[in-house]
């Protein structure tokens, strides 16, 4: 596999501008995150948090196959 070579200023400003994409990212993350929350219906919300709660402690899942999975990750956004 061949090596490149960069200058470490030339590194150090690819670091810096990586860092920065990632951090637009995560704040474009947050603004859809909250919009789409305010679309979901209450009962959805409520639904997601007690799963999340019960794999927080441990239960886990099991599928027979992975169009069970396919399905029952459908299902999520129904309530």
């Amino acid at each position: 596999m061949p090596t490149i070579v960069i200058a470490p200023k030339e590194y150090k400003g690819l670091v810096k501008r990586q860092e920065k994409v990632e951090a637009e990212l995560d704040i474009l993350k947050r603004i859809i995150l909250l919009d789409e929350e305010k679309l979901l219906r209450p009962s959805v919300l409520k639904r997601w948090e007690r799963i999340s709660g019960d794999l927080d402690r441990g239960k886990g899942r099991v599928f027979a196959s992975m169009a069970e999975m396919r399905n029952w990750l459908k299902n999520l956004k129904r309530g």
